[in-house]
C-alpha cells in the first residue's frame, strides 16, 4: 500500500508520518517512508534516523535528474532501492527524493517529477507500506504524485486557512476518484464545537512535541496513531 501525508504547511504531517511509520514498523510492517518535501529537513530526526544522499544526488544531480526522467530505471522492489540512499532501522527506511541546497539553483520542479516516477515504478508487496511525507500545500496534487497512492491522509491543524485547505484537498482527492482520511491535529478541548468539519481522527495538541523537538529527540507514537491505521485498511479495503 502506499499512503500519502498532506496538509498547511506546519500542521504535523511529518510528525504523523513519522509516528505512523515506527507504528507499522513495530506491527511487524516492511516501511519504506519517501521523504517528497524539498525543504523540511526534520523527517529524519523525527525518527532517529541519520540524513543519507537523496535519490536526485544519487542519480548525478538536478541536471541529470531531467535527462533520467526521459527514459528512467527507477527501482520496482524495495530490494532495487540504492543501500547507500535508506536509512534504515531494523524494519523501517526512510529515503529522500531531492533538496533545494543552493540559492538560485531553480525550482523543485525535478523532484517533484522524479517522485511520480519512482512511485509509479515501485510496487510494494503484501507485508510492505509506502508513507510519503509531501511539501507543505497541494502542488502534488498538481505534480499528479497524489495519482500513485492508494490513500491521502488529510492533516489540519485547529485554525481557518489549514481547515480550508483540508476542504480543498479532499475534493481534489475526491475527483481524483482517491481514498481519504481526515486528520485534525494539534486539537485543544472543544475545538471540536467551533469548526464545521468532522474528522476521522482528532489528536490532542501536546506541548512535549515541542520540547522534543527542541531537544532534538525522535517522536513517540501516540494512540490515535492505531485509529488512524484502522481507518486507513478500512478505507483502502
Amino acid at each position: 500500500m502506499k499512503i500519502l501525508i498532506c496538509g498547511k504547511g506546519g500542521c504535523g504531517k511529518s510528525t504523523i508520518t513519522a509516528m505512523l511509520g515506527k507504528y507499522l514498523a513495530n506491527r511487524g510492517y516492511r516501511v519504506l517512508i519517501v521523504d517528497a518535501d524539498e525543504s523540511n529537513p526534520g523527517l529524519y530526526r523525527m525518527l532517529g534516523l541519520s540524513k543519507t544522499k537523496t535519490l536526485a544526488e544519487y542519480l548525478g544531480g538536478k541536471k541529470q535528474v531531467k535527462a533520467i526522467l526521459n527514459n528512467p530505471e527507477l527501482p520496482k522492489t524495495f530490494e532495487e532501492i540504492p543501500e547507500e540512499i535508506l536509512s534504515k532501522r531494523e524494519n523501517l527506511s526512510v529515503m529522500s527524493i531531492g533538496k533545494i541546497e543552493e540559492p538560485g539553483e531553480g525550482c523543485a520542479c525535478p523532484y517533484g517529477a522524479l517522485a511520480k516516477k519512482f512511485l509509479k515504478s515501485l510496487q510494494p508487496k503484501k507485508e510492505e507500506i509506502v508513507l510519503v511525507d509531501t511539501e507543505a500545500g497541494i502542488e502534488h496534487f498538481g505534480r499528479g504524485i497524489d495519482l500513485e497512492v492508494d490513500v491521502i491522509v488529510n492533516v489540519a491543524e485547529p485554525n481557518l486557512e489549514s481547515i480550508e485547505l483540508s476542504k480543498k484537498i479532499e475534493g481534489l482527492a475526491e475527483k481524483a476518484d482517491l481514498k481519504h482520511v481526515f486528520v485534525l491535529n494539534k486539537a485543544l478541548p472543544e475545538v471540536l464545537d467551533k469548526i464545521n468539519v468532522k474528522p476521522d481522527v482528532v489528536i490532542p495538541f501536546n506541548q512535549k512535541f515541542i520540547y522534543d523537538s527542541l531537544d532534538g529527540k525522535e517522536v513517540e507514537v501516540l494512540p490515535q496513531i492505531e485509529e488512524l491505521w484502522e481507518i486507513i485498511k478500512y478505507r483502502n479495503s
